[in-house]
């Protein structure tokens, strides 16, 4: 078996989409509940029915959780994140309207479960005392170190059974607490599967356990038991919230609060959490909470931390003079570009009809499906099928904040440039509709858009001709977007990258900024990222799609992964395509990395991962760091122009 190291484990989890949770060696216990002193009584999730031996709870609020756990291996900050979150489980309760029935009549021995070989009301003997963990990010670890995809498959199976009613898009059961047993008889020296499986709370059935049929061979004890027992140090746990955020983003809106690890939390000494996850997949922000006792800091250690940061912020940041390049020739030359490039055609309105009767074929709330070999997102598709941009409502209208934006960094004499980047349903519209044109420019509005933001006197650079262009040098099964994922690969972010680094040497300031070119180097690398679609399939669909194994750069300074600090000249800001591959999968290898290689320059890298809007506020409250600053690159995915669900509010 291949040697297993905990940066390993944490690498292969996070980039399979893991996520935050608790000690699965912690004592047999059941969640405590308890409720702030301002807090109203909490109604906990159905699945608490059953006594769960992980992590203790603290429900503050409706919309706010604290989850303990005694200890950060990664099984158990992986239990701690998928059992019975709110922010995962929102909406879930509501009876989808084509619903008849079937499964509240069935008796428990009639269950379609071929996959296990027994049923039962009551937890298992065989689990007693023994601590659960959340199948899915499990089972991409055993996929990542042993490409046995058998028990993903098995369990996905238990899920994606319909009861007959197939339309029904919603899972009818999810499995929600997994044991790994020792083998016996026949299976001595192997691992025996039991699953709790929870029905939806709109079938009124209550939960039952199963064993499966598989079981699995002694490499894949080994790494059960690397999973549940190797902790993880404050960084690493860290690094494992950012990836957490970055995988739930597209459709749970979910982000990290900017929080200092193991400071107090909503105004009680007893929450001192070293992560905080925002989401709203509703229309409502709900918060979970991650605390680890030994990540904790005392009220002492709080205070020493306050005044190291206020010497270090007072220090560290040297401000610089600066002119901005009021030169118009770029923004007239793109906007020059734009007449005509992509007109209203019957070509055009052929496209958008077929992808509207597409979307509306679709499930309400299926949010991505596979065609053609790729995997796409609704929410994506809908940003081309948008009507006028700019006319939405004031909260959803971008022009006038991006507008604001620009007077805001004027008035500091810092130039900003706003880097739209097309989404991957616009680069490859053939793939996405059949019988479209390769190089059909199929996104009227949103091209009209950025000439909008041209004519408004905003710097843009426009990414289209260039990802459109490395799309021509595709080699299946490697492409310029991730094939199951909504960011693009290598080689388009190569050629965004070539792109925005010419842009940016040709400010008239970028001598005076000091250019170090060579002083960087680039190292090739592979990483393993499961696609954050896959998650947003239907249930039976899943398995299909393993993790891909990508090409990668990465970028170091000297002997250390590069990382931008405060006093460098540029900011890159944005959402996750400004994140990916340079906070989380390899690291130091993202936009932000890249930039900096090519230019000579540094880029400090400021990541929102709920979304492009959302950057804007923290933008705000980096004052003191912005006196370095000479340029702000705003880059955003430009679905998030049309109906974001992260509101565009002032600055």
């Amino acid at each position: 078996m291949k040697n297993i190291s905990t940066s390993f484990l944490c690498l292969a989890g996070l980039s399979a989409g893991m996520f935050l949770a608790a000690s699965c060696a912690a004592p047999s216990v059941t969640p405590s509940v308890q409720a702030s002193e301002s807090a109203a009584p909490a109604t906990l999730p159905p699945a608490f029915v059953a006594p769960v031996a992980v992590f203790e709870m603290r429900v503050l609020d409706f919309d706010k959780q604290v989850r303990v756990v005694e200890k950060p291996t990664l099984a158990a900050l992986d239990f701690a994140a998928y059992f019975s979150n709110p922010i995962r489980m929102a909406g879930m309760d509501e009876k989808p309207e084509n619903y008849t029935g079937k499964m509240a009549s069935a008796r428990l021995p009639e269950y379609p479960f071929p996959m296990l070989d027994s049923i039962s009301e009551y937890e298992p003997v065989a689990v007693a005392g023994k601590a659960p963990i959340a199948w899915e990010p499990f089972a991409k670890i055993l996929y990542a170190q042993t490409g046995d995809d058998a028990l993903a498959k098995s369990l996905n199976e238990v899920e994606a059974v319909k009861w007959d009613e197939p339309d029904v898009f919603r899972a009818f059961q999810t499995v929600t607490r997994l044991w790994g047993v020792p083998g016996t008889g026949e299976n001595q020296g192997k691992v025996e599967w039991w699953a709790e499986v929870m029905p939806a709370v709109w079938t009124g059935r209550a939960p039952f356990y199963g064993k499966l049929k598989l079981a699995s061979g002694g490499e894949s004890a080994e790494v059960l038991n690397y999973y549940m027992t190797a902790e993880m140090n404050a960084e690493e746990a860290m690094n494992w919230a950012r990836t957490l955020s970055s995988y739930w983003y597209p459709t749970l809106n979910t982000d990290l609060e900017q929080h200092t690890p193991g400071a107090i939390w909503e105004n009680s000494r007893a929450n001192r959490p070293f992560a905080v996850m925002r989401g709203n997949p509703m229309g409502k922000p709900m918060w979970v909470a991650f605390e680890v006792p030994a990540f904790r800091l005392t009220d002492e250690q709080l205070r020493a931390a306050a005044v190291a940061d206020s010497l270090a912020a007072a220090g560290e940041v040297v401000p610089v003079n600066r002119m901005l390049d009021t030169s118009s020739y770029a923004r007239l030359e793109t906007l020059a570009s734009l007449e005509n490039s992509c007109p209203a055609t019957p070509a055009t309105k052929k496209f958008r009809e077929a992808l509207k009767k597409k979307l509306a074929k679709l499930p309400k709330e299926q949010n991505a499906w596979a065609d053609n070999g790729m995997l796409w997102f609704r929410r994506n598709a809908n940003y081309l099928v948008a009507d006028k941009i700019s006319g939405q409502d004031s909260l959803h209208n971008p022009l006038p904040r991006m507008i604001e934006l620009k007077q805001y960094l004027d008035s500091q004499n810092i130039q900003l440039l706003v880097v739209p980047v097309p989404v991957k349903e616009e680069i490859y519209a053939d793939k996405l509709i059949k019988g479209t044109d390769a190089d059909l420019c199929v996104n009227v509005n949103g091209r009209e858009f950025i000439r909008e933001m041209l004519t408004a006197g905003i710097d843009v650079l426009d990414l289209y001709p260039s990802l459109m262009a490395a799309r021509s040098g595709d080699e299946a099964p490697h492409y310029s977007y991730q094939r199951y994922d909504t960011h693009w690969a290598l080689p388009g972010m190569l050629a965004a990258m070539e792109q925005l680094a010419t842009r940016v040497t040709q400010y008239s300031w970028y001598a005076d900024a000091n250019p170090q070119p060579g002083s960087l180097v680039m190292k090739d690398t592979v990483v393993l990222r499961e696609g954050d679609l896959v998650a947003h399939l239907a249930d039976k669909e899943k398995s299909k799609y393993p993790a891909d194994t990508l090409a990668g750069m990465k970028i170091y300074k000297g002997d250390k992964a590069y990382k931008g600090g405060k006093n460098a000249p540029i900011l890159l800001m944005g959402d996750s395509f400004t994140g990916v591959f340079e906070s989380v999968d390899q690291k130091s290898g993202g936009p932000g990395s890249l930039l900096a290689y090519a230019t000579g320059l540094d880029v400090q890298v400021l990541t929102s991962w709920g979304g492009g809007p959302g950057v804007r506020a923290r933008l705000k409250k980096m004052k003191k760091d912005m006196q370095s600053k000479r340029l702000v690159i705003y880059m955003m995915t430009a679905r998030d122009f049309w109906q974001s669900p992260m509101e565009w509010d002032g600055l």
